[in-house]
């Protein structure tokens, strides 16, 4: 089911590389903190003001993978159930310059601004405000800001702030503040938001101010985990100035006043730390955030945006798409792939939340959305960091194997709906513990990382572990069933689809597993060939006997799959079909999402998606399914599904253009491209929608671009059915594969392959099998 969106102005200017605001509105700004958040994937601020703001807003800064924990309190406790609750904490706020003009406080609401402009620029990863401030007696000033989060250096942040007098001379005061005083948002109605703190969760333990550095540390209560945020400050100006510097209870500030004088400008620079005992040592925290600022301080603000736009500009020479004749289009897929670089933890102990580092939406957890939405984009954009996200799933396997044995598993591994440490966080099992998917999830990303890539170093150092404990499950998971003609069924989980829980044979599910168990014995097999002694190492420290990597073979050659004759579809579990559908003919709009107006009982009894289910696996396993039953269940399917989750448009954008659907395919991606930039989905101001974000590269890859990796005689082979939209004049974009970097170009006359990078190459284009060579692009 598509649902229109109303055709409405667009909230922000149409621009290829920037994100602009031209007028500053109140009611606005909760959403444009979003919006105009930085971040690196480390760090995480939200595009609030630095003078503060009274009205709708969450100012916020959150540190991926910095959390608190709670005991989770049930009324009616079950055995098995999410123990302790993991939060990512809003921190200590480094963000806040104030100013004032003798005795006036810089304020946006009071006074006239004039010539105001805020934009995000995707180039350079720079966040810049400019405007003129006219105070209420009358002194103006232009202000001009900037505000960076080092992508180079991930524990640093710097702000430039600089005011000229116009029409006067008189007194400058800046007051520059860390404040500890910071809290997350209450829990809301909407389970997707909020958390369940109330008050302040972090203790201030120290603070300090000297000169021109400042320094707050603070301590969770749970987790115990030390933050330390410093700030330290460079002046410019050629007039008389002071400086002062305190520490109060919950902040300290440093002060400068200066004598201005009209049309001079006074510049200051703030450099920013936040450092963790998750980082290092918690007696070392101190010692190195200071380190860290003062090399920041030394650097100063002009090479820290030097070398910031060097950063992206490498990036974009990988990732970056070209869209002629959409400019709506092209500056959403931009923002789009902008979030998700600055998001993305790259240190192995962190992953990407749901909403990134831009608000405090599903509490900073980790889902499946990584793997199977983020890593793809990754993979052929930025491999290292597609590694550094599998490496995390490495890392917490030990506490997916206690999660196994809390739910009565002697072997394998269960690894947690949502979770920030490796532990369940879901209190919803239905939704949660009950969607085992997310282990073949995971072992289908490590098989896409190893086709891609090439890099088999990751299956001897903990790849191959995955596979393992992850295939373990599902053996003992699933049962050889005799009213199923003694298939290996696997009963009593939920797929994709939160709108149909706790079912029997989950079509999606059993393929994913089937693949999981393969590909695990294939490994298996594969390491005992060529790295014998790391496969003896692993089989004993886990108890693996050969044995079991048989039976995963015949539980995969036995699996069950759900058929319906009649209509000659796969049923999306032995249950969905004996079903009444969801009536959506009196379904009024402000009805969706269900998940908000319905009890789920409501929503269970009836034929509906919330998303894409049993299509995902037509996408992902493509080469399985002929067309005709491409055609047949994605036409059955598709009127059921509200798409109330922002997962599920691109899929259905891929699948539909693979069966020729091009109308609808483009749908959808118009409906994924710009859903944060155009709040589609009216919750933007509690964080983007990484996973939607993704899912945009996907739905231009291997939508119109038609990319998929086949095998041919055992290895992996690129190949391409690109298809040019009618409002398009033409797309191109480059990819990386097995150490390769391809660009292709699609107009209305041609396809152009070329490789840019790395030795030749075998590629398919519509089937046929060519060969790329570095300075002979192949134009079809």
């Amino acid at each position: 089911m598509q649902r229109k969106h109303n055709n409405v102005e667009p909230i922000y200017p149409f621009t290829a590389w920037d994100v602009i605001e031209r007028e500053f509105r109140a009611e606005n700004n909760y959403r444009n903190e979003t919006i105009f958040a930085l971040g690196n994937g480390t760090i995480g601020m939200r595009g609030t003001l630095e003078e503060g703001f009274n009205g709708p807003g969450c100012e916020g800064t959150y540190l991926n993978g910095f959390y608190e924990r709670e005991v989770i309190r049930y009324p009616e406790p079950a055995y098995g159930y999410a123990e302790h609750s993991q939060t990512l904490l809003n921190v200590t706020n480094a963000k806040i310059i104030q100013f004032y003009v003798e005795d006036e406080l810089f304020d946006m609401t009071q006074g006239r601004v004039s010539e105001y402009e805020r934009a995000l620029r995707l180039k350079t990863g720079i966040l810049e405000r400019s405007l003129r401030w006219r105070s209420p007696a009358g002194r103006e000033v232009q202000i001009d800001i900037e505000r960076l989060v080092s992508l180079p250096y991930r524990h640093v942040a710097a702000i430039r702030y600089s005011v000229m007098p116009l029409n006067f001379d008189g007194s400058i005061r800046f007051v520059s503040k860390l404040d500890g005083d910071v809290r997350n948002l209450s829990a809301s109605n909407d389970p997707r938001t909020g958390s369940r703190f109330e008050g302040r969760v972090l203790s201030v333990e120290s603070r300090s101010a000297e000169g021109s550095f400042a320094m707050i540390t603070q301590r969770t209560q749970h987790t115990r985990f030390l933050l330390a945020c410093g700030m330290d400050h460079t002046f410019i100006s050629g007039e008389t100035r002071t400086l002062e510097s305190r520490a109060d209870d919950l902040s300290t500030s440093v002060v400068y006043t200066v004598a201005a004088k009209a049309g001079q400008p006074i510049t200051l620079d703030k450099f920013i730390c936040y450092l963790t005992s998750r980082d290092v040592p918690e007696s070392s925290v101190q010692d190195e955030a200071k380190n860290i600022l003062g090399n920041a301080k030394t650097v100063g603000f002009e090479v820290l945006r030097d070398e910031q736009a060097k950063y992206l500009t490498k990036f974009w020479d990988h990732a970056d798409i070209t869209i002629e004749g959409d400019d709506a289009l092209q500056q959403g897929l931009r923002v789009n792939m902008f979030h998700l670089l600055q998001s993305v933890g790259r240190d192995s102990k962190t992953s990407i939340a749901a909403k990134g580092v831009t608000g405090e939406g599903y509490e900073g957890h980790y889902f499946w959305d990584t793997e199977m939405y983020v890593v793809p984009f990754f993979l052929h954009t930025s491999p290292e960091i597609a590694r550094k996200l599998l490496e995390y799933r490495y890392r917490i396997l030990d506490k997916a194997r206690e999660r196994a044995r809390q739910m009565a598993h002697p072997r394998g591994a269960l690894y947690a709906w949502r979770t920030i440490d490796g532990e369940e966080c879901s209190t919803y099992y239905p939704a949660g513990t009950a969607q085992y998917h997310i282990n073949a999830d995971i072992a289908f990303a490590i098989k896409r990382y190893v086709e891609a890539t090439g890099d088999e170093s990751f299956l001897v150092q903990g790849g191959a572990e995955i596979l393992f404990e992850t295939a373990r499950l599902w053996a003992d998971l699933g049962s050889y069933i005799p009213n199923k003609g003694g298939k290996f069924c696997i009963n009593g989980v939920t797929g994709p689809d939160e709108y149909t829980a706790v079912v029997d044979n989950n079509a999606y599910t059993n393929l994913m597993a089937q693949i999981n168990m393969r590909y695990a014995a294939e490994i298996a097999k594969w390491l005992q060939a060529n790295n014998s002694d790391v496969y003896q190492e692993v089989a004993k420290r886990i108890g693996l006997a050969s044995s079991e990597i048989e039976s995963w073979n015949k539980a995969a050659d036995n699996m069950y799959l759900p058929y319906d004759e009649r209509l000659q579809i796969y049923a999306q579990d032995d249950s969905f079909l004996n079903k009444a559908p969801w009536d959506f003919a009196n379904t009024p709009p402000e009805n969706y999402p269900l998940l908000i107006h319905y009890h789920p009982l409501v929503i269970y009894r009836h034929q509906v998606c919330k998303q894409a289910d049993f299509v995902l696996a037509l996408f992902l396993l493509s080469e399985r399914f002929s067309m005709e039953e491409k055609k047949r269940n994605y036409d059955f399917y598709e009127p059921l599904t509200t798409h109330d989750s922002s997962l599920s448009s691109c899929v259905f954008s891929i699948v539909a253009s693979e069966i020729g659907y091009h109308d609808k395919a483009y749908d959808y991606f118009m409906e994924t491209s710009r859903m944060d930039l155009d709040d589609s989905h009216r919750n933007v101001k509690d964080g983007v929608h990484i996973a939607n974000m993704a899912g945009t590269w996907m739905s231009m890859i291997y939508g119109f671009a038609g990319m998929r990796v086949q095998s041919e005689n055992g290895a992996p082979l690129l190949a391409f059915h690109p298809h040019l939209p009618e409002k398009w004049n033409g797309y191109a974009f480059n990819m990386v594969f097995r150490g390769r970097l391809v660009r292709v170009a699609v107009n209305r006359d041609h396809v152009t392959y070329a490789l840019l990078e790395g030795e030749e190459l075998a590629i398919a284009h519509n089937g046929e099998r060519l060969t790329l060579r570095k300075n002979q692009p192949l134009i079809l």
